[in-house]
Formats: structure tokens, C-alpha cells, sequence
């Protein structure tokens, strides 16, 4: 797939993000295979724009501008996707006793939009936002699966995993998919997709607990649930765009 400059400065503030107070023009460019002069110039446009901000000693930071944008997202996200979810996430809960995880796509990681917590003593806890590889756990795979074919192709390109494609595909087909330890160690998770009218996904919904404590309640019977309750979600979000 041909990289553009939007592609570019995207992968440069997406960098500038990760390596926040640490960043400079020469190391973004190295990091990201870019000459100097090009690394220079996105990230100019950006800085018009309030994206970025360049000290005197060349150190990139994230602008004033991707706070607000963040809080917009944030807003929106709550409104139409979470707000919406949250009550059979905690139905879910109560019901099967473990945390329950909603997901979304971040590029070719998986972030975490809410967490409904088990009353467990031992339990599973994930900060809101947290981000991980997509290609791994179940909260990212499902949401993975059912990527548009061009984000699919660059996600199982990143993630140098030739069985993945495959993988996905038969995720696809079965419609959940079940992790071992993948993310963290003796944690397992069941997730199932949250599409839109058209099929497109939105998020996936997970339940993620103990190994041990997770088979012992059968993970055919939790996916049950957890297909089930990702089908509330979608109803629940189709009613409210009529």
C-alpha cells in the first residue's frame, strides 16, 4: 500500500506521542525511516496546525491542539458507543462474573474505551486507554477480524505473523475468538465483535478473568454470552440512530 504524507505525519505524531518531552526532529526522522528534510517539513505542517510544538532546542512535544481534540473524541466516544454499551457490560458482569472489556481500533493497536471490573478479589483491572497490539488477546484480535482488507493487510504486515491472516479468518467464520496468556500471564478472554448495520466493526466486547477460574465456568458458555451481550450492544446502538 503506497504511503502518502498524510500516512507520514500521522506515523510522526503518533511517534511524537509516544515519546513525549524526549522527541526530536532527528530521531523521529531516523525512527521513522524518513530523511531529515521531510521529518522537518510534515512536522512544520503540523506545527501550523497546533498538532506539535518545537522547543528551542529542537525537542518535539504533542500542541495544545490535540487536547482539545482529544476532549471532542473523548465526548463523542462516550455518546455514541460507551454510554450506550455500558449497561449490558455490567449486566454481563454480574451475570458471569468477570471484567468485561470494550475495545476499539487505534491504528494497528487496540484501545481500551471502558472496563466494567468483577467483584472478585482477585481480578482483572485495565486503565481506560490503555493500548496494546492488536494481533494479540482476544480484545484486540476480534477487533482485528473484521478490519477493511487495506488495514487488515498493514496490521498482519507490522505484525510479521504469516499464520495470522489465517487466523483472522477463522475468527471470522466462528465469530468469537478465545486468548490464553497472550497479554498477561494466566489471563484468559472471550470477545466478540460490536459491528455497525453495515458490518463494519465499531469495538469488541470481552471477558476477561483467571485462566483456571475462566475454564472452570466453560469457555463455550461464556462465549454464549458474550456473543449474546455484543448483540444487545449493536441493538441498543441501532435503535438510538433510528
Amino acid at each position: 500500500m503506497p504511503v502518502g504524507p498524510i500516512e507520514r505525519a500521522v506515523d510522526l505524531l503518533a511517534r511524537v506521542a509516544d515519546e513525549p518531552g524526549d522527541a526530536t526532529v532527528a530521531t523521529l526522522a531516523s525512527d521513522a525511516g524518513l530523511p531529515t528534510s521531510t521529518a522537518y517539513r510534515l512536522l512544520a505542517a503540523l506545527e501550523r496546525h497546533g498538532l506539535v510544538q518545537r522547543d528551542a532546542g529542537s525537542t518535539v512535544s504533542l500542541g495544545t491542539r490535540v487536547v482539545a481534540l482529544g476532549r471532542a473524541a473523548e465526548a463523542s466516544l462516550q455518546e455514541r458507543l460507551v454510554g450506550p454499551a455500558a449497561p449490558t457490560m455490567e449486566r454481563l458482569v454480574r451475570e458471569q462474573g468477570e471484567t468485561a472489556i470494550l475495545t476499539a481500533p487505534c491504528g494497528i493497536e487496540a484501545i481500551v474505551l471502558h472496563t466494567v471490573e468483577a467483584e472478585h478479589t482477585v481480578r482483572l483491572s485495565y486503565a481506560v486507554y490503555r493500548r496494546a497490539p492488536m494481533h494479540l488477546g482476544a480484545s484486540g484480535k476480534i477487533v482485528a477480524a473484521w478490519l477493511e482488507p487495506g488495514e487488515r493487510e498493514r496490521l498482519i504486515g507490522a505484525a510479521g505473523d504469516p499464520g495470522l491472516e489465517a487466523t483472522l479468518e477463522q475468527i471470522r467464520r466462528r465469530g468469537w475468538v478465545l486468548t490464553s496468556g497472550e497479554l498477561d500471564p494466566d489471563v484468559s478472554a472471550v470477545a466478540a465483535p460490536v459491528r455497525d448495520g453495515r458490518g463494519r466493526i465499531l469495538a469488541g466486547l470481552s471477558l476477561a478473568g483467571p485462566t483456571a477460574r475462566m475454564a472452570d465456568a466453560g469457555f463455550e458458555q461464556t462465549a454464549a454470552a458474550v456473543c449474546e451481550a455484543a448483540s444487545t450492544i449493536e441493538a441498543a446502538l441501532a435503535a438510538r440512530d433510528q
